[in-house]
């Protein structure tokens, strides 16, 4: 046998290990030396969510999931079990050896340690990024190697969004390509402050890195149909540094966080925006912008559409208050050429959109 024949042999041994009531994997995840793919209920076949798996020469395994809700968890497993399942223990993660989260874990296994990452969390966010992670706890060090993570959390997300849509698919990979080409779709015009311009980049990324996780909850919230999170060299230039954009079969977008500047609100980027479109425009042009109560949090709201040469197209805007100030635009836009184009830019989808964004920024 190779020696990725083994590691194939390995990885889905722990990924059934951990979950003895699970059946797959059903398609595929691989990403570097993560493997993986869409899991059901083994009695009931009911969707529970999307894992991968990476073996290490240590003996232990790390396993990354996204329940189809969208939680997701990291879990330890090993060999050999000293632990009684439902204990817990307090878990020290180090990422690069600067930033350091205390966590608790959960045995769910004699041999098999779950530590929960809210999506919220800057613990997801380290992991997505960082190239090492240490494992401290009971006075035991373990070191490992993250390849991937940022391919692999965009390709889980991918993996249940798509399940939710259309169900498990053994023919499909899930797996979220790093420059894949895709058909061109329309690009949402920049947020800009009425009083100072185009906002400035932070220089340590963190507010790209927060749009990142945004899109990624926002597309596997709105039931989008194969979407994924572009990789930065696919960004437009002009988004890179604060923002993320997505694709999907029937739309694309972008989420752009707004820092707090003053004399900011929501219908001034609401205005902003649509005038930058009505400037791209070459024919015919409408727009509109209002406020709406959802559960009892304000969302602006607009809309711009265009006829032209391009094509008939449509763009709307949600943007919520952010929890740190300011704001975070979302944008979905659609050329209205095909019917799943038309279809999400249908009230009901609409609607369930918008809640994706309030959901994404509030949870």
């Amino acid at each position: 046998m190779t020696a990725r024949s083994i590691l194939l042999g390995l990885t889905a041994a722990v990924l059934l290990s951990t979950s003895a009531s699970a059946a797959g994997p059903i398609g595929s995840i691989h990403v570097g030396p993560w493997i993986g793919g869409a899991y059901t209920e083994d009695s009931t076949g009911q969707f529970i969510g999307c894992r991968a798996a990476s073996v290490y020469p240590n003996g232990f395994a790390v396993l990354v999931s996204i329940r189809s809700d969208g939680s997701c968890s990291l879990e330890f497993s090993r060999q050999t079990g000293v632990m009684k399942p439902g204990e817990t223990m307090a878990i020290d993660l180090t990422f690069d050896g600067q930033a350091q989260f205390h966590v608790f874990g959960r045995a769910i296994a004699d041999n098999a340690i779950t530590v929960q990452m809210p999506n919220n969390s800057g613990l997801i966010s380290q992991f997505r990024k960082s190239k090492s992670m240490t494992v401290f706890s009971e006075g035991k060090i373990v070191g490992f190697n993250l390849d991937g993570t940022s391919q692999l959390i965009s390709s889980l997300a991918n993996c249940v969004a798509v399940v939710n849509q259309r169900g498990p698919s053994q023919n499909t990979d899930y797996t979220v390509k790093e420059s894949p080409k895709v058909a061109a779709a329309p690009e949402p015009a920049p947020a800009r402050s009425s009083s100072s311009g185009a906002v400035k980049p932070d220089d340590g990324g963190q507010l790209r890195i927060e749009a990142i996780e945004l899109a990624t909850n926002f597309i596997l919230k709105g039931l989008l149909q194969n979407p994924r999170v572009l990789t930065q060299a696919e960004t437009p230039a002009w988004l890179a540094s604060l923002g993320a954009a997505w694709r999907s079969d029937e739309a694309s977008g972008i989420v752009r966080i707004v820092p707090p500047a003053a004399g900011m609100d929501g219908l001034n980027i609401a205005a902003a925006v649509v005038a930058l479109d009505a400037k791209e425009c070459k024919g015919k042009f409408a727009s509109a912008r209002t406020t709406e109560l959802v559960d009892s949090a304000a969302v602006f709201r607009a809309f711009s559409s265009c006829e032209d040469s391009a094509g008939p197209r449509l763009v709307y805007y949600f943007i919520v208050p952010r929890k740190k100030g300011g704001f975070v635009l979302f944008s979905v836009g659609a050329i209205l050429t095909t019917e799943e184009a038309r279809g999400v830019t249908k009230d009901d989808r609409l609607v369930g959109l918008q809640k994706a964004a309030l959901v994404s920024v509030n949870q």
